[in-house]
């Protein structure tokens, strides 16, 4: 195995086995726990596909529907039984771009990853199933649109962006949930779910030479290559599908999010930029913040923000639940055209940075999720992150500020019926 050195001179493990799959392992003594993570590049973010000579529609919601096929066990009896007794908590997300399966244990590693492999890598996908798995996330649907904040997200996304993945949500449209066949599941579990398209992630407390020696053994037969698929993604524009909407909702209390999406700017590493990003935001909307101490002047306290990338651009977005939805809009928009972040202010930022990587590695979770989102993102492990944030100046973060550009904007209200 080759030796990383991650952040801090902590070190992670990387193997890559004959077939493709990539193996990452960060063992430690700071607890007695393992948590272990089987993922595949295949999150909701694919809509379209060309294998070969012929281009595939992805059904919306296909890739979260397939992740509750694989992770079944309640059809296992003895599995589900075997996890309780070993104290084991198995669990699985899917994201735009990947889908997750995870185990966290503390006692017989290989019996509970087997239990794991056998569900993730030998999936049976019938038709009977399937059918049964249509009410079940049907129900998730509709209980994700009885909450206010996910309609706001979910329908900014859809008013801001023209034809990017983020248009519609990871679970999917009832009209796709109820239309995907189990023979679309099947092909897209067959061109997925290959070894060179995913990896698995070990932390925690394990024997490193055992516990590779089982994957290896256990993957050695699976075969399969994602080097004939072409995802085809859609080229985002600028602009927005719709400046303004008003949702009409029994709530207590009026919701309001603003956002603002522009290209991410050319010449700079795209990790430094985010970072600068959310360092310049949190420093006037962040809990010491001036723009969140007139927030709350204004009485308007319950109120978040958010940044993040899709594709070539960036969006912020604010938002808060309050009867002040104007004099909301107005002070964000006075602090954005004013965002400005002076030396002393950004090295406390990059110190905090620093301190929240230094304390991922007490948590073996916090450390799985910093790998796995990095892959999932970038492919790559960013190993160097520390000393990216090192070496942020005032000249980048100036930079980075002046790309911001409000001109595309979308407001979405949900106000009482």
């Amino acid at each position: 195995m080759k030796k990383i050195k991650y952040n801090y001179d902590e070190e992670i493990l990387e193997t890559t086995l004959e077939n493709g799959l990539k193996v990452y392992m960060y063992p430690t003594n700071k607890t007695r726990n393992y948590y272990v993570t089987v993922s595949t590049h295949f999150g909701a973010e694919v809509m379209k596909y060309k294998k070969k000579d012929k281009v595939y529609d992805v059904t919306l919601g296909s890739a979260h529907f397939l992740e509750h096929r694989v992770m079944d066990f309640t059809k296992n009896e003895s599995a589900s039984k075997a996890l309780s007794e070993y104290g084991s908590l198995v669990n699985a997300y899917t994201t735009y771009n990947g889908t997750n399966y995870n185990l966290f244990g503390k006692e017989a590693i290989i019996e509970n990853m087997t239990l794991l492999f056998d569900r993730v890598f030998k999936a049976n996908i019938k038709e009977e199933d399937v059918e049964k798995e249509r009410g079940i996330i049907l129900e998730e649907y509709y209980m994700y649109f009885d909450d206010p904040y996910f309609i706001l997200h979910n329908n900014l996304n859809k008013n801001m962006f023209r034809d990017a993945f983020i248009k519609y949500p990871v679970i999917g449209t009832t009209q796709g949930i109820k239309g995907v066949k189990t023979s679309e599941l099947r092909r897209l579990y067959k061109d997925f779910y290959t070894p060179d398209n995913m990896f698995i992630v070990v932390s925690g407390a394990f024997d490193k030479e055992k516990v590779l020696k089982f994957i290896e053994e256990y993957t050695k037969d699976i075969k399969g290559s994602k080097e004939d698929i072409e995802v085809i993604k859609p080229k985002e524009k600028d602009g927005v599908p719709c400046e303004y909407e008003e949702v009409s909702l029994a709530v207590n209390e009026p919701k309001i999010i603003v956002g603002y999406k522009f290209p991410v700017m050319k010449g700079m590493p795209l990790l430094k930029q985010k970072l600068i990003f959310k360092m310049c935001l949190s420093n006037q909307f962040g809990l010491s913040g001036e723009a969140l101490q007139e927030l709350e002047r204004l009485g308007i306290k319950r109120n978040t923000w958010g940044f993040e990338q899709v594709d070539d651009y960036f969006y912020m977005y604010f938002k808060a639940s309050t009867t002040k939805c104007d004099e909301f809009l107005e002070v964000i928009e006075k602090y954005l055209k004013n965002l400005t972040i002076d030396k002393e202010a950004l090295d406390r930022k990059k110190r905090s940075r620093l301190s929240s990587l230094i304390l991922a590695f007490e948590d073996i979770i916090g450390i799985e999720d910093m790998i796995t989102t990095e892959l999932f993102t970038y492919n790559k492990l960013n190993n160097k992150k520390d000393e990216i944030i090192k070496e942020i100046t005032l000249s980048d973060a100036k930079k980075v500020i002046d790309s911001i550009s409000l001109k595309d904007k979308s407001i979405l209200k949900i106000v009482g019926k």
